[in-house]
Formats: structure tokens, C-alpha cells, sequence
């Protein structure tokens, strides 16, 4: 069964219009544009398609979500899909490093400004896509997503081809398998491979990236805006990841350009079931956050422009 978004992007092919009305599905269509198989399909989701067609209104009186990582350029731009904490400029170390003529944008999801955080990874690529498509109405689109953010980009990319859109780029960079979000996965993972020097080294830098913001919220010297962002950061945390767990890829027709880490625990090699086409870059055995904000970002920045480059003269 086709999901919401690709039955409502056949209805527009068929130029069928939809639209909500005082909480009442309206439509609009040409003679013939509604055969009986479906006016049934219609009929059994009806409820499902008020509550997308409600999502997507809403959706659109919210202010554009659009950050520039990196403006200007006269390239068509990178729009990146942030990881689990909402935090868009995690790419900026890599973006400074491509070419002066690229863009990168970012999308900054629902929950941290304090509205609710989106609970589906089919949801968050709906706002993603709402707000991409504002910005930029027509693809070719480039896509990137980073740690949780890549299987988020993944159905972005999803969305964006059922609704005809054309996505030349796909990268999934240190993007772990869906399944790999288990508790304690991301901290127990591959601590026990390498020297001991390396695993010591795994143990304080995993120490450190569990000693987050929110522990702050119960010291009181904390401030109170300090303390309310903490409280953000982990609702929108808790939400993304639980949403990136309970989420089923379905494969996609597409290429995917898969920048991978030295983390085991990723599952990488997963995703090479769920797509037309996978094309891997290692980019070292570090961890992915090294290699993003760190010493060897230019490595993946090099590896990223040379596809960037690529698609440009396909284009």
C-alpha cells in the first residue's frame, strides 16, 4: 500500500485538488481523474489524509526554518538534515572547508524554539520538505544528513521523489542504520576492539559526549534560561531518536553517496538493501564526530566536493 504523501502526489498527477475545509476533506477533479478503485482508496483513508492534509497546513503558516550554515555561492544549494540534538551548525567546520561557490543551508527542526518536537521521521522529513520547498520550489535538490539526521534525510529524499522531484545528491554521512539506535549501543560499540591506549581513548571521549547540557538543569546555580534550553535540547533528544528507532525504510529508487566512519556500531553496510545504488567513501577509522569537527574534517570535506563536483557537471 502506497503511504499518504505518494497517493496524494498521484492525485496531483491526475489533477486532483484537495483541501481541508471547516475539518472536511474538499475535492476537485477532472472527468474521469477518479476511477472506482480510487474513489475506494479515498474513501478507507480518509481520516489519514485529513490529518496529513491538517499537518501540512499548519506547516505552512510556520516561519521559514531555513539557517545558512554557509551563504552565499553562486552553486545550487547543500541542504544538510540535522543529528538527534536539532543542532544544524555541527556541519560548519566541514562546510567552511568546500568549495567558496557552495551553499549549505540547514533546517531547523520543530522543538527548539519550545514547540513540541515532531514524534515520526516521516513527520520530520514533511516539515524538512515544507520548508526546503519554500526556499527552493524546484529540485534538482542536493540532501545530506548526518548521524540520525541521515535517516531522516533518507525519507526526505523519499518524499521529495514521490512528489516528481529529482534529488541528485543523497549523502548519508556517519549515518547510523536505524536499527543501530539501541540503548547503550552508541556508548558500548566498538569499545572493545584496539589497543588498550584506543579503547581508553573510546571510554573518554564517549564519557564526555554523555555529559550533556540537561545534567545542568538540576544544579541550582544554574540560570533559568540555561536550564529551560537544557530541557529542549533533551525533550527534542528523546523524541528524534525514539522516532529514528521506530522507523522502517522502504527502499528507494534512488542513489545514496553513504560517508562512512570508523564506528562498527553504525551498521553502515545496511543500507545498501535500500537503495537502487549505494556508493561508499571511508573517510577513516575515527569517529564521526572527530572527523566532522575535528583535525580531519578536510578529508570528508574533500570527499564531499568531489561528488559535489561530479553531479555539477551531470547537470
Amino acid at each position: 500500500m502506497m503511504d499518504t504523501a505518494t497517493l496524494l502526489s498521484t492525485l496531483r498527477e491526475r489533477d486532483v485538488k484537495l483541501w481541508v475545509e471547516a475539518d472536511r476533506i474538499k475535492c476537485t477533479a477532472p472527468a474521469g481523474a477518479l476511477d472506482a478503485e480510487m474513489r475506494a482508496v479515498l474513501a478507507s483513508r480518509k481520516q489519514e489524509i485529513l490529518a496529513f492534509l491538517q499537518e501540512a497546513d499548519a506547516l505552512k503558516s510556520t516561519p521559514s526554518a531555513i539557517v545558512p550554515i554557509k551563504p552565499g555561492g553562486s552553486r545550487p544549494p547543500l541542504f544538510i538534515v540535522s543529528g538527534y540534538r536539532g543542532d544544524v551548525f555541527f556541519m560548519l567546520p566541514m562546510a567552511r572547508q568546500l568549495d567558496p561557490e557552495q551553499p549549505v543551508l540547514g533546517v531547523q527542526p520543530p522543538g527548539l524554539d519550545g514547540s513540541e518536537p515532531l514524534t515520526s521521521v516521516e513527520a520530520l522529513a514533511r516539515f524538512q520538505v515544507e520548508q526546503i520547498r519554500r526556499y527552493r520550489p524546484n529540485g534538482p535538490y542536493l540532501i545530506g544528513g548526518h548521524c540520525s539526521g541521515g535517516t531522516i534525510a533518507f525519507e526526505v529524499a523519499q518524499q521529495l521523489t514521490a512528489a516528481g522531484q529529482e534529488v541528485a545528491l543523497l549523502a548519508l554521512i556517519g549515518s547510523p542504520f536505524p536499527t543501530a539506535f539501541r540503548p547503550l549501543s552508541r556508548f558500548a560499540a566498538g569499545l572493545t576492539s584496539g589497543s588498550l591506549a584506543e579503547r581508553k581513548q573510546k571510554v573518554v571521549r564517549r564519557i564526555r559526549k554523555l555529559i550533556h547540557p540537561e545534567e545542568r538543569v538540576h544544579r541550582r546555580e544554574a540560570p533559568p534560561e540555561v536550564n529551560f534550553m537544557a530541557k529542549i535540547d533533551l525533550r527534542l533528544e528523546v523524541a528524534t531518536l525514539a522516532a529514528v528507532r521506530a522507523y522502517r525504510p522502504r527502499r528507494y529508487l534512488g542513489q545514496i553517496d553513504q560517508f562512512v566512519s570508523g564506528e562498527e556500531w553504525h551498521h553502515a553496510h545496511k543500507w545498501q538493501d535500500f537503495a537502487r545504488t549505494v556508493r561508499l567513501h571511508r573517510i577513516g577509522k575515527l569517529d564521526i564526530e572527530e572527523i566532522l569537527r575535528g583535525p580531519e574534517v578536510s578529508v570528508l570535506a574533500t570527499a564531499l566536493q568531489q561528488r559535489l563536483d561530479t553531479v555539477a557537471s551531470q547537470a
